[in-house]
């Protein structure tokens, strides 16, 4: 089902991947500006010390004006405050570069094509009674989708290591 604005900018549209019996609601929205070089998010960690230390100031807060306050909007906000303050000093927003250049090589055409054979195939399982035949016939499909992309990503694996190694001995070499 494809939802369309008037402007054809942004369009919905339910997939379904195949993986359970849930669709997954994709949103599709055109860019002008592309980005290039690596790209900033705000990422917050939570380590243990981090949670104990949120803990530990949380305990240690006087509850008083929270509790004493007779309008439940007003306790809520001064409830929340407290909470955000303590929240955002415990588990400070740190800075953090994603590279965007890290793409899946080991996904070939090959396998796109039994991607959607497979997402297909499971559509079929889920919307019509099949025969034991072809019920086994999917359930075969399904497993050696699964060896192929295992044996995929183990190549790529040792591909780059392989690479890495070779990087290393000629550094060493020089």
């Amino acid at each position: 089902m494809i939802i369309d604005n008037t402007d054809n900018e942004t369009f919905t549209i339910n997939q379904n991947l195949g993986y359970s019996d849930h669709l997954a609601q994709l949103l599709y929205k055109k860019s002008k500006n592309l980005i290039e070089g690596p790209i900033t998010i705000y990422k917050r960690h939570f380590t243990d010390k981090n949670i104990e230390e949120f803990q530990h100031l949380f305990h240690k807060e006087n509850w008083n004006e929270v509790t004493t306050s007779n309008e439940p909007n007003t306790y809520f906000n001064i409830f929340m405050d407290t909470f955000r303050y303590y929240f955002n000093a415990a588990f400070p927003l740190t800075i953090t570069h994603v590279n965007n250049s890290a793409k899946n090589t080991w996904i070939t055409k090959g396998i796109i094509i039994s991607r959607n054979k497979f997402r297909l195939l499971c559509h079929i399982e889920r919307s019509t009674n099949l025969s034991m035949k072809s019920l086994k016939h999917i359930q075969n499909y399904r497993k050696i989708y699964r060896k192929v992309i295992t044996e995929a990503k183990k190549k790529e694996r040792r591909t780059k290591s392989y690479y890495q190694v070779q990087i290393k001995t000629k550094h060493y070499e020089n």
